[in-house]
């Protein structure tokens, strides 16, 4: 994994193993291109599932990571994890 960009508000691009990019930003999110179209992203947080009162309906929302330094381990992991040549 190699840091290509930061951009003026804070947003990180990455060149991942395998050639994706990841994209870590100030507000909390971290996402990852897909491999043979890189201009679609999917969010690698955690989803977390919430119910209302009488857990009749629920949503999805996701775990954001403020902490940059934090960011940069997540995506490092899923590098190591997903983005190796076996």
């Amino acid at each position: 994994m190699q840091v290509l960009n930061i951009s003026k508000n804070g947003t990180i691009k990455c060149e991942m193993s395998d050639g994706r990019l990841g994209y870590t930003y100030r507000s909390g999110y971290v996402r990852v291109s897909l491999k043979y179209n890189k201009k679609k992203l999917y969010q690698i947080n955690v989803k977390r599932t919430n119910y209302n009162a009488k857990r009749s309906n629920y949503y999805y929302t996701r775990e954001l990571i403020y902490n940059e330094l934090d960011r940069l381990r997540m995506l490092y992991a899923f590098d190591l994890k997903n983005c190796q040549n076996k």
